[in-house]
């Protein structure tokens, strides 16, 4: 139940305290913008349950999680999932925050998530 989410996760192999992941922060951020992450040290846990559903991170150039949803990516790969991170930026959406779907321009922002179901749910 530790890590990503507030939901129980099962790990392999198991983890039955918070502490059985070893979490180490690392030493220098990936960029001047974002945050150094808290990751598993070597070897990670895998996340078993989840390597096989289709997983999108979307994240808002003015989102406060803009600064660290890199780091939810890097877990998530480090548990052996590999999932489909959308910057919107990268897209030619600019200027969001947080709250995706109360924007203006929510309609387009949706077009990309049915886009990518579209590809990733048949």
């Amino acid at each position: 139940m530790w890590g990503p989410t507030a939901a129980p996760l099962t790990y392999s192999p198991p983890a039955s305290a918070a502490s059985d992941l070893a979490i180490a922060r690392e030493e220098k951020a990936d960029a001047p913008d974002v945050i150094p992450c808290w990751l598993q040290k070597s070897p990670a846990r895998q996340l078993p349950n989840l390597q096989k559903m289709p997983i999108m991170i979307m994240t808002a150039e003015a989102s406060y999680h803009a600064t660290y949803d890199h780091c939810t990516v890097k877990f998530l790969e480090q548990a052996g999932i590999h999932p489909t991170w959308i910057k919107l930026a990268d897209v030619g959406i600019h200027g969001n925050g947080h709250m995706l779907m109360l924007e203006k321009n929510n309609l387009e922002i949706a077009g990309v998530i049915s886009r990518w179901l579209s590809k990733m749910v048949r």
